[in-house]
């Protein structure tokens, strides 16, 4: 080392490694399913309950957090073992850097599992309260023992269900009762999406999960199986939307608002080809954007069903109005400060052995 060689940056304080911990940015993913599910209600005429909005965004952000600290905790060994970690997989490296216990991730877990069940038991109808416990469940054994549904090819179909599923059904429920056969719709594109996505993400993690033999549906179908997978399921989840508009199946404007969407898998799918996820930088931006195409959807579907309120007659209750602007505008400040920044660097090799 010479005297001119910059220090080292000083490690995080344990406040903010514990926040670093929990992958808060990935909050906005499940504040945007609820407002989906919201926004959906509202276009179906049920009147908009500002205590079960706050109620299921409180219910959502825990059980996220809740499964974000449990995977860091369940997902250790193979954390250690991804050399490539970007932004978006490989988890916070809290753990993997030493910079906290693994307690102190599986501790934060318990108390968040205890809060969204907390929320869970005063909800207002059995179907709700079972909806939500199917949510925990399967969030919870997403990583951890006996089911560790990401370690035997179970995991993306498992969260899909979890976020892009389950999250705007309930949200729905909640504010009015059961969706029509559009909303259902809406959900299941946004569904197939999350599992495609969710298939790029554990790609992006393969080298290390095969090390620790975690069987996710990557390691199961191998690089190029997923591939096709992410590329055939894609291709016809927007056929699929293109043929229920033109059939009248999808009312307009949130039929072409999820194909306008397209060009986002189109750019992954073509990386992806190309062996994108091998390069360092180019492996952040593929996981990025990816990841990016459910929460793009879901604002795209529901800025469709805003303005179709808009322009009808009684339109959108005020407070949801309001309620809304605020969270997509949120949304999209956060989304342009993502995309400028850079990616991460390399790990030190040295510290990536146990």
């Amino acid at each position: 080392m010479t005297a001119n060689a910059p220090s080292p940056p000083a490690p995080p304080g344990r406040l903010t490694a514990f926040i670093r911990l929990g992958r808060p940015k990935f909050l906005f993913q499940s504040m945007m399913v609820v407002g989906l599910g919201v926004t959906a209600a509202q276009h179906e005429g049920h009147g908009f309950s500002p205590a079960w909005y706050m109620g299921t965004l409180l219910f959502g952000w825990a059980a996220h957090l809740m499964t974000h600290y449990c995977n860091e905790y369940f997902d250790l060994e193979a954390d250690r073992a991804n050399h490539s970690p970007t932004s978006w997989t490989g988890g916070s490296r809290v753990l993997v850097d030493g910079l906290l216990p693994p307690l102190v991730s599986l501790g934060a877990a318990f108390v968040l599992l205890f809060l969204a069940a907390a929320v869970t038991a005063v909800m207002p109808d059995t179907a709700s309260r079972l909806m939500a416990v199917t949510v925990l469940a399967a969030a919870w054994f997403y990583t951890a023992p006996p089911a560790r549904l990401n370690y035997r090819a179970l995991g993306e179909i498992a969260c899909a269900a979890v976020l892009y599923g389950l999250g705007p059904l309930l949200a729905h429920r909640l504010q009015g009762g059961d969706p029509t056969a559009a909303t259902l719709t809406y959900v299941a594109i946004v569904f197939v999406f999350q599992f495609l996505r969710m298939s790029v993400m554990n790609l992006a993690d393969i080298d290390g999960d095969r090390r620790t033999g975690k069987r996710t549906l990557a390691v199961a179908l191998g690089a190029r199986g997923l591939i096709r997978l992410y590329l055939a399921g894609q291709s016809l989840t927007y056929a699929a939307t293109a043929l229920l508009l033109l059939t009248g199946a999808l009312p307009v404007l949130p039929g072409l608002a999820i194909l306008a969407t397209f060009p986002v898998p189109l750019w992954v799918g073509r990386r992806l080809l190309h062996g994108a996820l091998a390069t360092h930088g180019a492996n952040n931006a593929v996981t990025f954007w990816a990841s990016m195409h459910m929460p793009i959807t879901a604002v795209a579907i529901t800025v469709a069903l805003l303005t179709d309120l808009l322009t009808g007659d009684p339109g959108p209750d005020t407070p949801w109005l309001v309620l809304c602007t605020a969270t997509l505008i949120a949304f999209t400040v956060w989304f342009t400060r993502a995309v400028r920044t850079p990616p991460p660097p390399l790990p030190d090799q040295e510290t990536l052995t146990p």
